[in-house]
């Protein structure tokens, strides 16, 4: 990923949604039909947009999913890729070229057909700073792919790492092997757009209506701040959806949500912090694993791809030396904060990538509570305690200001118990990004939620000294070295070895402190059936059905 603000973006919505997620009650349901002709109304807070070239945080992703189908699809019930627009696909000995053979019966929503050329075009376009008014925030998926820092830059005008010798043939040349290249493109995000759409002059109309490929089209254009409504297409090359449609309610807030979907006009909606325990005991566990939803079984569970973690500051004097880290993140009681803040919701992380990625080991990371090991740490750092258990070590955790400082008070009470003299920092959004990139900090709170469910997208952004969502500011050339080693290995099962090796060797340099993982906290209404949410938090409305 480039300098631009990608994922940092994309973190602005999911932090605070995910800090304060709403809520739903499966005892009514929206008077919008049942059977074929039912639609789904699907909670949401305002997206940052609606198409690939504005998919930064998860309420947009939720919208693309039924919009648009990308090369290949994570399946996380096999957790393996299925083909998807891609029908096969293989690389090169050495991982750096990859070939993907597509269907040839896959058309736009306008009847136009979906070609190798209309890839390159939507890839292009994320990347060419010459699209509208700067390249794609999220276009740092493609930094891999050979020319991007020329294309980037506006050096070139076309992405000489892509070519297509015939319509149902892409062909894409990496800078260097990458193993993992085609969960990369399961993303929406690198989803086909029509020649010629979205771009310079027509961008706004294409934003707000978005011609896409996937089993749901656009049925008028997006309200925003208000909701965007979808439609069956009936021309899908696959099932075609059982629904009629989805409506993609906007709410302002947690709250507002819940007193709808009580109203009974919202179908699916998040569930609030302090009802969590109640709605699961209420409504009953959603099957196969807390991910589907059917009537008696409406509490979403299910893990999601989502850590937060505190990062640390290499740069910061006051934390420099590892014991201090080690004491910062020894001290913090996460198993009273996942029972007491998230009621359940969450549960304690010992490794910054999640249990439903390959790869994902518990005990990695020393997040043990130990508040003796703290302390004793501290005094070998040179902070003793004097006899008031003071230390004379103070530490700022900066938090986003939309985020609920319950959690943070409880870390800083855990520090303050050791004698550390903790405080919170909110800031806005814009100031502690500023904040995260200039190094003015010292300890922070943070997400990262899984663009694909792979560890590398965990530990490359993180931690390697060339990501600009490396906000530790982490900088070790070995793991570097490690990492890029990892990237290359061809077999499945070596190459999670190989990122279990970089997961341990930065977990030992603790440049962050993973604290929880989260479940998916939804709820539907009883009207929904085989109504699945994926790890990934994305609706799978094309494959369920409404009744009542």
């Amino acid at each position: 990923m480039n300098i631009q603000l990608s994922r940092a973006q994309f973190l602005k919505a999911s932090a605070a949604t995910l800090a304060a997620w709403g809520v739903a009650s499966p005892l009514a349901g929206c008077k919008t039909g049942s059977g074929a002709e039912a639609v789904l109304v699907y909670g949401i807070q305002n997206p940052t947009g609606i198409e690939p070239y504005t998919l930064e945080d998860e309420n947009a992703m939720a919208v693309c999913y039924q919009l648009f189908d990308p090369l290949t699809r994570y399946n996380p019930q096999t957790q393996e890729l299925d083909p998807l627009v891609a029908k096969s696909w293989e690389s090169n000995e050495t991982a750096d070229e990859w070939t993907f053979h597509l269907r040839d019966d896959v058309t736009f929503h306008d009847g136009s057909k979906v070609t190798a050329a209309s890839f390159i075009y939507g890839w292009t376009r994320l990347v060419n700073p010459k699209s509208y008014d700067t390249p794609s925030a999220v276009g740092y998926h493609l930094s891999m792919v050979d020319g991007y820092d020329q294309l980037v830059s506006g050096e070139n005008v076309e992405f000489t790492g892509l070519s297509a010798p015939d319509d149902t043939t892409l062909v894409v040349k990496l800078s260097a092997p990458y193993a993992d290249f085609p969960y990369v493109c399961s993303t929406c995000t690198l989803a086909p757009i029509p020649e010629g759409m979205g771009t310079g002059d027509n961008y706004q109309s294409y934003a707000a209506a978005p011609v896409g490929n996937g089993a749901f089209k656009m049925k008028g254009e997006f309200k925003d701040g208000q909701y965007v409504e979808l439609e069956r297409y009936e021309d899908y090359w696959g099932d075609v959806p059982k629904i009629s449609g989805v409506r993609f309610t906007v709410y302002r807030d947690v709250l507002t949500s819940y007193k709808e979907v009580e109203a009974g006009s919202c179908d699916c909606s998040n569930v609030p912090l302090n009802q969590c325990m109640q709605s699961k005991e209420t409504y009953g566990e959603a099957e196969d694993g807390g991910y589907v939803a059917n009537p008696g079984h409406q509490y979403f569970s299910g893990e999601m791809l989502y850590t937060q973690y505190l990062v640390f500051n290499m740069g910061a004097q006051e934390i420099a030396d590892i014991r201090i880290r080690q004491a910062l993140s020894l001290a913090i009681n996460r198993d009273a904060i996942c029972t007491n803040v998230y009621q359940g919701s969450a549960e304690p992380a010992t490794d910054i990538i999640p249990p439903a990625i390959a790869g994902s080991t518990p005990d990695t990371w020393p997040v043990e509570f130990d508040r003796d090991r703290a302390g004793a740490l501290l005094d070998e750092a040179g902070y003793p305690a004097d006899s008031n258990g003071r230390r004379g070590l103070a530490i700022q955790l900066m938090t986003n200001a939309a985020n609920d400082k319950t959690e943070y008070e409880a870390i800083i009470s855990d520090w303050d118990a050791i004698g550390i003299d903790a405080s919170i920092n909110q800031l806005e959004y814009a100031a502690m990004l500023d904040n995260y990139y200039s190094g003015n900090f010292v300890v922070a709170a943070r997400g990262w939620y899984a663009d694909y469910p792979i560890a590398d997208n965990y530990l490359y952004p993180l931690f390697s000294a060339s990501s600009s969502d490396n906000m530790s500011h982490f900088d070790d050339p070995e793991f570097d070295r490690m990492i890029l080693a990892a990237r290359a290995v061809r077999d499945d099962q070596e190459r999670v070895d190989a990122m279990h090796a970089c997961d341990v060797y930065a977990a030992e340099k603790l440049p962050i402190a993973p604290l929880n993982w989260r479940g998916l906290a939804k709820c539907a209404t009883a009207r929904c059936h085989d109504f699945r949410i994926t790890p990934q938090i994305l609706p799978v409305a094309a494959q369920m059905t409404i009744e009542g």
